[in-house]
């Protein structure tokens, strides 16, 4: 029998409808231990007072079964952070069709009180499902009588009154809730700001169709219209943070550079939709969630961006993005697919050693590098680790610590039209279980290290390139398939020979 997903989150809805209709007259009580409630009480004490529908009973149950350490029902996962306050439930049914559930509380600036919020939502093939009973409400939670009392989203200035779908996304971390409105000429987010008594709305890009919501755009930089498609400009550190996503093209205005540590290493200012301040995410985030991350480094954070898909960042003329963390990553994707980094000139402040590369991914698939300039890493220029149909194109990776680039377990990583100079001091190239590497059009020149040029374990392409380098230091040329006359590979000992000139490659085609 199929599941009816989208009856199964109308149901849902209703219950939990009926539960605050309930909790209205009588309240519900707080259990705790301790000085004060946490997320898990909160979360406790909302499911005790749902019925025996399958749908609750099943929250429920996996619930019991989380706090005592048993193994949960099939596809179900919690997400629970208690020193952050959230809880998120998600139910999977088939790859592109789940339910969610997510909880999550602030408290209120009077001392006296705190808001819980509860977001229900449905995905159905991929796509968001809701219906009349909209899955956002709220709980004021009173210290004094310890119990908690529906209370409206009109009085919180959390109400969205239009008439296309809407959905919310509650923060693992901070104090923002992004509803996003799905009308049929495209999404707007707007981002609900938590001020200690209601939330301040502000909107993300222009309106869609007939969508009409009055809220100031300041740190959300401008929507235009850029080589005929909708972009959003940005010229600061928080606006760019701001307007990162999914299915997103973003725009470093003309002759801006954005340095994202200020922003980065305080999280009190790190407000920006999905965000996450946490120590690691390497191993990725549940749900598939697409997550903006202030991740701990060695000597700072990192901007990790998780579970994007089709996102373009791009620069407009002469825009630069830094870091100030020798060890952090300029930029880090974790489960991102189809994203594209374009015309920029990224790096650090500062050289470092052992970690910190520019670019760093890992895992995903068909992400796209083309017309950057990436300099002064701790590590490499880039860091791929899983990532499958990558291409960096028409770019220069120069003034690297350890190297270019290191290629762990990845495949079909194609560089193109690339230039590789002024990089040190160990491997410059590293392949480890990698498959389908190819390099053609580049040039390495100006390279010096211990350590060989190429280091790969299994076969890699050579096409057209030109290398200069010490014969004696070249490595694994066996393992170097040069396959075509058309394209021959041209070789130099001499890696600092006066007679390279610069081409057309990087952001704006800068000669170099």
């Amino acid at each position: 029998m199929k599941t009816n997903y989208r009856y199964l989150s109308v149901l849902l809805f209703a219950i939990t409808l009926l539960m605050g209709l309930t909790a209205q007259a009588q309240g519900i009580r707080v259990n705790y231990t301790g000085s004060r409630p946490t997320i898990n009480d909160f979360v406790t004490a909302y499911l005790a007072q749902g019925g025996d529908d399958e749908l609750i009973s099943s929250i429920r149950k996996d619930w019991k079964s989380q706090q005592q350490g048993r193994a949960l029902s099939n596809g179900a996962s919690f997400t629970i952070d208690v020193r952050n306050g959230f809880v998120r439930y998600d139910k999977r049914y088939t790859a592109t069709s789940y339910n969610y559930t997510e909880f999550c509380y602030w408290n209120c600036k009077d001392g006296k009180h705190k808001l819980l919020a509860i977001n229900n939502g449905c995905i159905e093939e991929g796509r968001p499902v809701t219906s009349q009973f909209s899955g956002l409400s709220f709980f004021t939670y009173n210290n004094q009588t310890k119990s908690m009392q529906p209370t409206s989203r009109l009085d919180l200035g959390a109400s969205i009154d239009v008439r296309p779908e809407v959905t919310y996304a509650l923060p693992q971390a901070g104090k923002d809730i992004m509803a996003t409105i799905h009308a049929p000429q495209g999404e707007v987010q707007i981002l609900m700001k938590w001020n200690g008594a209601k939330f301040d709305q502000e909107q993300l890009g222009r309106p869609a169709g007939n969508v009409q919501v009055s809220a100031p755009t300041g740190s959300f930089g401008e929507t235009i219209k850029y080589k005929n498609d909708d972009y959003i400009r940005v010229y600061t550190a928080e606006q760019f943070l701001n307007a990162l996503g999914s299915n997103r093209n973003v725009l470093v205005a003309k002759n801006t550079e954005i340095n994202l540590t200020p922003m980065l290493n305080n999280q009190s200012l790190f407000r920006t939709r999905f965000k996450m301040w946490t120590s690691d995410v390497s191993e990725g985030i549940s749900g598939g969630r697409e997550t903006v991350v202030s991740e701990q480094v060695f000597d700072g954070r990192q901007l990790t961006l998780v579970n994007m898909k089709q996102l373009v960042i791009e620069g407009e003329q002469n825009s630069r993005i830094v870091v100030e963390p020798r060890y952090a990553f300029c930029l880090n994707f974790v489960d991102c697919d189809q994203c594209t980094v374009s015309n920029l000139t990224i790096g650090h402040t500062e050289d470092g050693y052992c970690q910190g590369g520019v670019i760093g991914m890992k895992r995903g698939w068909r992400n796209t590098i083309v017309d950057c300039d990436l300099y002064g890493c701790g590590t490499y220029g880039l860091d791929l680790e899983g990532t499958k149909s990558f291409s960096l194109y028409s770019s220069n990776i120069h003034d690297c610590t350890y190297g270019i680039m290191q290629l762990h377990n990845c495949e079909a990583v194609h560089s193109t039209h690339c230039d590789f100079f002024n990089n040190r001091e160990f491997t410059l190239v590293e392949g480890y279980g990698s498959v389908g590497t190819v390099f053609e059009d580049c040039r390495f020149y100006s390279n010096w290290g211990d350590g060989p040029l190429f280091s790969f374990a299994n076969d890699f392409i050579l096409l057209g390139c030109d290398i200069h380098h010490p014969t004696e230091k070249l490595g694994t040329m066996d393992k170097c398939q040069q396959p075509s006359q058309s394209q021959p590979n041209k070789f130099s000992p001499n890696s600092s020979d006066n007679s390279i000139r610069g081409r057309e490659i990087g952001p704006d085609k800068s000669r170099r």
